[in-house]
C-alpha cells in the first residue's frame, strides 16, 4: 500500500546494490517554464497579479470583417475576443459565436480559493499559454505518495485551464508528478477520473460545495491512481519482454508501400530512445517492472519526443505538456495493464 507523507526533501541519492545512484533530475516543471511561480500567494488574486494575469476580455461589438479588392466582407456572428494587456497592449485572443460571454480570470480561478481551503493545497504557479487564448493556474497538495518502499515519490498537483477563444471550459485535472524524473503521469483508470469540467457558478455556497464535489473526484482518484501503481510495481518486465512492448507500442505500417525511408528512421529513432530510457538512472528505482515500463515512455513523451517549430524547444515542450494529453502514454498504460501478455 502507498504511503502519504509530508515532503521535506526533494533530493533523493540512494545508492543500488550495483553501485548506482538515483538521483533527481533538475528538469523544469513545465508549467515553470511557461508561467510564474506562485509560491507565498495566499488567494487565486495575488497568484493572477504574480503572473500578470490580472487583465479582462472583451468581445467586439462588431463580425469579423476584412478588406478583399476595396470590398469590405463580414463573417457573420463570429466576434473576436481580444484584451487589454498592462504592457503589450490591445492583443486578439480568438473568434468565437454570437452567444459567447468571457468568464474573466478572477472569476474563473477564484474557484480555486474554496479548493484551497478545504484542502490545505497551495498556489504553485500561473500562466497563459499561445498569445493569452489559455490561462492555466496550479495547485501542490502538501502530502507526497510513496512508492517502492518509500523511494519513489509522486506529488500531486491540480491544474486549472480556462479558454478565452471557446476551445474549451474551465476544466480540472488531478496531475500527478513523479519526483525522480519529472513526469506527468497520466493514467486513464476504469473506476476514476483524472479531470472534470466545472460550471462558473456565483455565490460563495455553490463554489464550496463545488470545490467540495471536486476533491472527492481527486481524492477517489488518488486511491485509484495508488493501487494501479502499486500492481505496475508488482509486474516483472524482463528486457526481451520490454523490447517486444515498445515494438508494440511503435509498430511498423501494416503495408510496406506505407513504409517510406523517413518514416521508418522516425520509428527506429523512437524505439531506440524507449530502449534507451529503459535503462535510464531515472528508472533505477523500480528496474524491470511494468512501472519503469510505463515511466520510460513517460519521460519519452515529456522531454525527448521531437519538438516541431520555433526556436525556443523548451517552451514549446512546456506548452505541450501543460495543453494536451498524451496518447502515447495511454497507449503504454493499456498495453502493461492486466489485460495485456507481456509474452505476446
Amino acid at each position: 500500500m502507498a504511503t502519504t507523507k509530508k515532503k521535506v526533501q526533494r533530493q533523493y541519492a540512494e545508492t543500488m546494490p550495483d553501485g548506482s545512484r538515483a538521483i533527481m533530475t533538475n528538469r523544469t516543471m513545465s508549467w515553470h517554464t511557461v508561467g510564474q511561480q506562485t509560491n507565498g500567494a495566499a488567494t487565486a488574486q495575488e497568484a493572477l497579479e504574480m503572473a500578470q494575469l490580472d487583465w479582462t476580455v472583451s468581445v467586439s461589438e462588431e463580425p469579423i470583417m476584412t478588406e478583399v479588392n476595396g470590398k469590405r466582407i463580414s463573417l457573420e456572428h463570429k466576434f473576436l475576443t481580444y484584451r487589454d494587456h498592462k504592457k503589450t497592449g490591445l492583443g486578439a485572443l480568438g473568434v468565437v459565436g454570437n452567444r459567447y460571454h468571457p468568464i474573466q480570470n478572477a472569476e474563473a480561478f477564484d474557484f480555486l480559493n474554496y479548493l484551497v481551503d478545504e484542502s490545505g493545497a497551495v498556489f504553485e504557479s500561473a500562466g497563459s499559454l499561445g498569445n493569452g487564448e489559455r490561462v492555466f493556474m496550479t495547485l501542490k497538495f502538501p502530502e507526497t505518495m510513496m512508492f517502492a518502499n518509500g523511494q519513489d515519490g509522486v506529488d500531486k498537483y491540480i491544474l486549472a485551464i480556462n479558454s478565452h477563444d471557446g476551445s474549451s471550459s474551465f476544466t480540472v485535472a488531478v496531475t500527478p508528478v513523479r519526483i525522480v524524473c519529472t513526469n506527468q503521469i497520466r493514467l486513464a483508470l476504469r473506476d476514476a477520473v483524472a479531470k472534470v469540467s466545472l460550471k462558473h457558478t456565483s455565490g460563495a455556497k455553490a463554489k464550496v460545495e463545488q470545490a467540495r464535489n471536486t476533491l472527492g473526484v481527486v481524492f477517489r482518484y488518488q486511491e485509484a491512481f495508488e493501487k494501479e501503481v502499486q500492481d505496475l510495481i508488482s509486474r516483472e518486465v524482463s528486457d526481451q519482454e520490454y523490447q517486444k512492448f515498445v515494438e508494440k507500442l511503435i509498430p511498423l505500417p501494416k503495408k510496406e508501400a506505407e513504409l517510406s525511408e523517413r518514416k521508418k528512421n522516425a520509428i527506429e529513432k523512437t524505439r531506440s530512445d524507449l530502449l534507451g530510457l529503459w535503462k535510464a538512472p531515472t528508472q533505477l528505482l523500480v528496474p524491470n517492472t511494468a512501472w519503469a515500463a510505463y515511466n520510460a515512455v513517460a519521460e519519452y513523451a515529456d522531454w525527448f519526443k521531437p519538438i516541431r517549430g520555433g526556436e525556443d524547444k523548451d517552451y514549446l515542450r512546456a506548452e505541450r505538456n501543460i495543453s494536451s494529453d498524451s496518447r502515447l502514454k495511454e497507449r503504454a498504460h493499456e498495453l502493461l495493464s492486466g489485460s495485456y501478455s507481456m509474452s505476446l
